[in-house]
């Protein structure tokens, strides 16, 4: 059977449309499997199981069933079962070259997957991205870590304010790197030019802090359903999720998942502004629960807080210069309704999250306000000076999580956690659509996609935006895709559970951040060095 790869070896996801031609014993069988292979092309893949089942019902000798059912397997990163199917392909044709070729690169994932979910993937300083030609080469220069005192190498830092890292925010000079070390209760500060620990933020908030918070304690109506032993409920440790900069890089905000003491996630949270001239804590909010991404509108008037947890959003006037001035608009945006509480007090809310809200994002004007809705699907919006909810955007692949607009504006990319794709369109075309879209919901066309890996997290740019880098957490590894043709370039190895990502200013640096999961692996920010081999003379070209 033919198969047209429409990546280099060792990098493609996919295969070719051939196979849609690829014919079984019988009829029924036939049938079933070109019903399964367009399943499986529009990514989704336990439809296009359930149809190559019904296949192997009818006839269990298809050679193109089994080889397919293979992909299906592996778009999923269930790596034994993808062995398996292609083991049985060449039980049955053992000249069939594609099986041979890409069961090897199988059987090495599948060993990796087995590290990788015992927590032991620890790629070693000095990896490097593959193929070695392509134009975009990554290297891990170092790392820092909290599993091993005594690395072998002196590039390697056992540092102990790394615990479940998140995210990372550069400042926009490049001077500064900030980690959120989730777990640690802190933001870890560090010198991109010396790869140096030059300071470290503590979430902890107790008497001496009541000050940050200008009296409030809760916003929109909020309750507390979990208390401190103080009893004052803004005595906690915050558990720091994403970030971003406001007011030219002066203030970097950061949202806590949780506070300490409410350990299902089931009271206002809060969000904090440090000052980046001196790493402190100026200023202290309350957020709703779960305010899992903050967005700060181009034109510095706004900052979106997002929260997972009931469909709402919160914006706040950040208009003034000081922090003690930022103020929540009255009304909270909503998507469709907002989420009840009521009988959720003892519920995980990270699981209970309506349509989980996540990656947000303004247009260039400040006008429209974009955020990503992992559950359900889709991309809602909203007009900003009125709060109007616009409606939802659909047609991308399921469980859009982050988003991230082209350094010219015009360009929207999302990344779809679960099925595993980075997509592109262009962002007129989701405005106007939503601008006619009534409070309803809407497909759109024009979406362009490249399957990257199950678990597409962080989605970040280089200085041109020709390459756009993906953390992708369930095999571990940085993808990096060229934005012009939506293909995979070339990919790196990670630390176990790969989610935050930045690309520094310059271009010259991708950082990593690895979570961890079940307890297992993470703990790690790796950094790499990037060079660019294509001649593209908006990107540094720095020796290799």
């Amino acid at each position: 059977m033919r198969h047209c790869l429409a990546l280099s070896l060792l990098l493609s996801m996919s295969s070719a449309p051939a196979a849609q031609q690829a014919s079984c014993s019988s009829e029924t069988a036939t049938r079933h499997f070109q019903q399964g292979y367009a399943a499986q092309q529009a990514g989704h893949f336990a439809t296009a199981l359930e149809r190559y089942a019904n296949c192997l019902d009818a006839d269990k000798t298809c050679i193109a069933c089994n080889y397919e059912i293979g992909w299906s397997y592996w778009s999923q990163g269930l790596w034994a079962k993808t062995v398996s199917a292609w083991k049985r392909t060449l039980k049955l044709d053992p000249e069939h070259q594609n099986a041979r070729t890409w069961l090897i690169l199988a059987l090495q994932n599948a060993e990796t997957a087995k590290l990788r979910d015992s927590g032991t993937l620890r790629v070693p300083i000095g990896t490097a991205s593959k193929p070695a030609q392509a134009p975009v080469h990554l290297r891990l220069v170092a790392r820092f870590q909290n599993y091993t005192v005594n690395p072998k190498s002196s590039d390697d830092h056992y540092d102990t304010d790394i615990s479940s890292p998140k995210s990372i925010r550069f400042t926009p000079t490049g001077n500064k790197a900030y980690v959120n070390s989730l777990e640690g209760f802190r933001t870890v500060v560090y010198d991109p030019s010396t790869l140096k620990k030059i300071g470290t933020v503590r979430h902890h908030f107790g008497k001496a802090q009541g000050g940050l918070f200008n009296d409030q304690a809760s916003v929109f109506n909020y309750v507390f359903h979990h208390y401190p032993a103080s009893g004052n409920v803004n005595h906690f440790n915050g558990k720091p999720v994403e970030s971003e900069l406001s007011h030219g890089g002066r203030y970097l905000w950061v949202p806590y998942y949780r506070r300490d003491y409410d350990p299902e996630a089931t009271s206002p949270s809060a969000v904090a502004v440090i000052d980046t001239n001196n790493d402190k804590i100026v200023r202290v909010l309350p957020t709703g629960p779960i305010p899992k991404y903050v967005e700060a509108s181009p034109d510095n008037n706004w900052l979106a807080v997002t929260h997972w947890a009931d469909n709402s959003i919160g914006l706040i006037d950040i208009s003034a210069k000081d922090p003690s001035l930022f103020t929540y608009r009255p009304d909270r945006l909503v998507v469709e309704q907002l989420l009840s509480q009521t009988g959720r007090e003892e519920k995980n809310r990270d699981r209970s999250c309506g349509y989980c809200l996540r990656g947000t994002v303004f247009s260039p004007d400040s006008k429209t306000l974009l955020v990503a809705r992992m559950r359900g699907g889709g991309i809602a919006g909203f007009d900003v000076e009125s709060g109007a909810y616009l409606g939802t955007v659909l047609g991308m692949k399921p469980t859009p999580r982050h988003l991230l607009l082209s350094h010219d504006g015009t360009t929207l990319y999302v990344s779809s956690n679960i099925s595993g794709y980075v997509s592109r369109i262009p962002l007129a075309l989701v405005v106007e659509s939503l601008a006619s879209a009534n409070g309803k919901q809407i497909d759109i066309r024009g979406w362009k996609s490249v399957h990257v890996g199950q678990g597409a997290r962080t989605i970040d740019q280089g200085p041109s935006g020709r390459y756009l880098f993906t953390a992708v957490n369930g095999s571990s590894e940085v993808v990096v895709v060229d934005t012009e043709t939506m293909e995979i370039i070339t990919r790196v190895r990670t630390d176990s559970y790969t989610v935050g990502l930045a690309v520094s200013p310059d271009g010259r640096q991708v950082w990593t951040t690895s979570q961890g999961r079940d307890r297992k692996g993470g703990n790690s920010v790796c950094i790499y060095e990037i060079t660019f081999r294509d001649n593209n003379k908006d990107e540094p070209q720095i020796a290799g």
